[in-house]
């Protein structure tokens, strides 16, 4: 082994992969002096006739402990292996107890089937041992339903923490529930958001996982923002287009390397209804540079003399004399 298996596994440089060699050598090693001590009892068999069941039995524990501490070992190897391959800027706490616990469940799983061969093996699994398994099935089903909300939050919060569509420190946003903010925490039965007002929100596991997020993070904080303008029928399109474009050309908080578009979007009762976008390098600044690309495009237009649609329409009756101002901000009325 270690002329053949060894320096092969020194290439991997893996500490998985000496664990296992050296958990390999000792099973071996182990296996080897068993073998020998049952041949030689066995040569003198004759000898320990009174005690063969007893014997046999006491080499069945031993390569039953083998087996149990093999597989057991063969877990925590796993586990281990696992989140060192996790990188470390992306493993956190509840990375690391996600998968410890299942580490755990499954030796605790498998250590109890383990104990039911042992017992078997000794004859000790009699009717009251299958009615105290009964009676603990029962308690765990009647646990299991009084726990129902909370053990599936338990479970939604380790599938985030496998599937990891968010992690601490992203910006998300819940659709259905409009909740949106910086995730600070993921614990085992809830998220909890700081929302841009600075208020705590904990919203339970098992919501999140039925719900769209949306995250604003991933794949990186760059953002587009837009608005709509309308701008009165008459002036050159084109006219209108370029002056857009020019004033958010020289803005510094603009991504000049990025698309910046002034789009003829609609023709409306008012005018011409551009959509204008660009690209902002951080998300978390959208609220403020929205009010800095209207501000932009309004005063390029105010000083290009460019007139905003009329927020007033003038209804003329049929004999002329009454004329009717109806202010489309507001219920007022005026006559003229």
């Amino acid at each position: 082994m270690k002329r053949w298996l060894w320096p092969a596994i020194k290439k991997t440089e893996t500490k998985a992969a000496d664990k296992i060699f050296l958990l390999l050598e000792s099973i071996l090693l182990s296996i080897i002096i068993l073998q020998s001590t049952q041949a030689a009892v066995r040569l003198f068999s004759k000898y320990f006739s009174l005690y063969a069941e007893l014997i046999d039995n006491f080499f069945f524990l031993l390569y039953w402990s083998i087996g149990t501490h093999i597989v057991l070992s063969l877990m925590s190897i796993i586990s281990d292996w696992y989140l060192s391959r996790v990188p470390l800027k992306d493993r956190e706490e509840i990375d690391r107890r996600a998968v410890r616990s299942i580490q755990y469940t499954s030796q605790l799983v498998f250590s109890f089937f383990a104990v039911i061969i042992l017992l078997e093996r000794f004859g000790i699994t009699t009717a009251a041992f299958h009615q105290s398994l009964t009676a603990l099935g029962i308690g765990g089903i009647i646990i299991g339903l009084a726990a129902q909300n909370t053990l599936s939050d338990i479970i939604t919060g380790i599938a985030i923490s496998i599937d990891r569509p968010f992690r601490a420190g992203d910006r998300i946003l819940i659709e259905k529930l409009g909740t949106w903010g910086d995730v600070i925490e993921i614990s085992w039965r809830s998220t909890r958001i700081l929302t841009r007002d600075n208020r705590e929100v904990a919203i339970p596991n098992s919501v999140i996982g039925k719900e769209l997020v949306t995250n604003y993070s991933i794949p990186d904080r760059m953002f587009r923002i837009e608005t709509f303008v309308i701008v009165s029928y008459g002036p050159d399109i084109e006219y209108v287009r370029n002056l857009i474009l020019e004033a958010l050309a020289h803005e510094d908080w603009v991504m000049q390397d990025k698309p910046i578009q002034a789009l003829l979007f609609d023709f409306t009762e008012f005018g011409v209804k551009f959509k204008v976008r660009c690209w902002i390098e951080n998300f978390v600044e959208t609220r403020i540079l929205e009010d800095r690309l209207n501000t932009a495009i309004y005063k390029a237009l105010i000083n290009a003399g460019i007139a905003a649609p009329s927020l007033h329409n003038i209804v003329h009756f049929a004999d002329r004399e009454n004329e009717l101002t109806i202010s489309r901000n507001g219920n007022d009325f005026k006559n003229g």
